[in-house]
Order: C-alpha cells, then structure tokens, then sequence
C-alpha cells in the first residue's frame, strides 16, 4: 500500500529527521544515511558544477530520493522565496501562497512587491495557484491569471472553543475543529482546504486532516509553557493578537537572531509582557541578549534557554503560561530540555 503522502519542511527544532515523513512517520536514521550517501556520491561524481550544492539544496535532494517510488503525493515547502529555491525543480499539481512578509530581505528584496515577485516563481503553466489575502497582490496575480484562487472567497463561521482553538465552518465542511491554536489558524485551515479541493482529496480526508494536524512550536502546549516559532514581524503581530485575546499578561522568554527585525519584534510583544526574559539561542547568529535587554527597562538576561527557563519555573506566576518565542532555533532547544 502507497502512503497518501510526504512532507518535507525546513527548518527543524531538534533532528534533521522531522524535516522529510511520510505520513506520521520521520524518515529513519538509517534511511537518512542512505540517501545522504546517494547524494554524496552524486555529487562526487558530477564534475561541471559552478558551486558545490548548498545544505538546503543535499536535503533537498534527500527527500526528493526518500520520496520517489513511496507516495502519491508530497507537500514541499518553499526555503527560501520560491524562484531559485530548490525545491523549485518540481512541476507541481497546485501552488501555494500563503502570505507575503518582510523576511530575508538581504536575498529577496526590500520591498513587499519584490518578495511577491520571488514567491511567483514558483508558478507553473497550468496548475491551479491558492492564495492567502496576504498573498493577493499584483505580481501574483498576474503569474497566475484565471488559475487563482482565493482561500478567502470561501464562506467562514468562526466559533470560540476557549483558550485559542476554534470551531469551523468552511464552504460546505462543516464543524472543523482544528488542533491547532491561534484566530490566524482560520486563515491557514482555509487555505488548506482550498488546496485539497484542488487536488481532488476526499472529503473524510480533508476533514481528517484539518483536525489532527498538529505543528510543533507553533503556539505549542508543554506544561505551563507556550512555544511560538515566530521569528519575523508577521508572525509576531499574529502572535501578540492571540496574548491579546486570551493570555493578555504573561512571561517572555525571547531570543532571536542578529538579522531578524527583533527591536520591531519585541515593541509588538512588550505590551503583553508582564516580565522580559532574554536569552541566546546556540548560534554563532543569535543576537546577544544583553543588547536586547537595553530595550526593555526591567527586564532580565539569562545566559542560555535552560537557564531562562529554570528562571521561569521559579519566579513566574502560578497559572500563568510562559511564552518562549522569537526564534525557531530558541523553540527547538527548549523542547528538548522541556521534554
């Protein structure tokens, strides 16, 4: 029997594994040798490259061999913009767009239109193209022609479960009720939805999928902590939206990287913070606390994600969840020393 389908996403929290599954299951680390192997190889043997292939690029590659033969379908998410990423080689049966945001404008552009530009290349020549309202901008619209579709144009009725989850209507589905937390997961449900129609899935399969699909440090539970992956002005403002709503005072622990916009990261949080405390993450790019503390009167530096979170164990309020955000690489250590 072929599984239904793989994943391959980038970055991961803790082993490079999550990054290529099938189904629920990651790629073993057996599998993993072998087809690192096949590409080393590959690679030794070609003898006309301009450079020699990128970390992302043998991943890439990785997954692209675990995959072949195994699935009927796979979802690849994008690394980096879209038209030169290597994910990029595949003709697919439908794109996605879910937003637009000002991130790793050294390579895509400083403006939102010249991002759009990078992300439509990833548009083929007949594929249906689902786009988020974020996504919706001219140079998209223009790759895609009659082949748009807009995820909004789909009927939504929204109703509060308490603590971040929702209850959804969605065009003809009916009582989704998603796993995963956050008002911003109604828009991504929608896409996904939209994506799958695309596709022609059942509709039992896409009901399934909406309500078990988990995403680990996105606004994930473990213990009193609460893990948000955001690391960009996007994602902070989505995420300040949902303290807003229903955690509207609560510790910080925060890191981030040296190129991320983390003074505009930290203004959009501090209004929720009842108390900063600043770390690094283990990374020759993250930003030293100690300049992020001068941002924050009364706040606090500790020398690593273990120690701010022992810190929070001992000082914060009972009943009240620590967030631990601003970087993805700050997310995947504190999982592994909370798990």
């Amino acid at each position: 029997m072929i599984p239904s389908a793989a994943l391959y996403t980038s970055p991961h929290l803790v082993r490079l594994n999550e990054r290529i599954r099938i189904g629920e299951q990651e790629i073993s680390d057996q599998e993993l040798k072998s087809v690192f192997e096949e590409v080393k190889t590959a690679i030794g043997t070609c003898k006309d490259l301009l450079y020699p292939p990128t970390y992302f690029e043998i991943v890439t590659a990785m997954a692209f061999l675990y995959f072949r033969d195994r699935v009927k379908f796979a979802v690849l998410e994008v690394g980096l913009g879209g038209r030169l990423d290597a994910t990029n080689i595949v003709r697919q049966e439908v794109s996605v767009i879910t937003g637009i945001g000002l991130d790793h404008q050294e390579y895509l552009g400083t403006t939102i239109e010249a991002i759009a530009a990078e992300k439509a290349g990833i548009i083929k020549d007949d594929e249906p193209v689902v786009i988020g309202p974020a996504a919706d901008l001219p140079a998209i619209r223009e790759k895609a022609g009659a082949r748009l579709v807009r995820a909004a144009d789909l009927k939504q009725e929204v109703r509060s479960l308490g603590d971040g989850y929702f209850e959804l209507d969605i065009g003809r589905y009916r009582n989704l009720r998603p796993r995963l937390a956050g008002r911003h997961q109604v828009e991504n449900v929608t896409i996904a939805v939209r994506a799958a129609d695309c596709l022609g899935l059942a509709e039992d399969d896409i009901v399934r999928g909406v309500n078990t699909a988990t995403w680990p440090g996105r606004l994930e539970r473990i213990g009193h902590f609460l893990l948000d992956g955001a690391h960009n002005v996007a994602a902070a403002k989505a995420l300040a939206r949902f303290l807003e709503e229903f955690h509207p005072h609560v510790w910080i622990i925060f890191g981030a990287m040296a190129d991320k916009q983390f003074e505009e990261m930290i203004a959009i949080l501090e209004p929720h913070a009842s108390q900063f405390i600043f770390t690094k993450p283990n990374s020759t790019r993250a930003k030293d606390p100690a300049d992020l503390q001068k941002l924050v009167p009364g706040s606090r530096v500790e020398p690593s994600v273990t120690d701010a979170i022992h810190f929070a164990r001992a000082h914060a309020p009972a009943g009240s969840p620590v967030l631990i955000c601003g970087s993805l690489y700050l997310i995947g250590e504190a999982r592994a020393v909370l798990q």
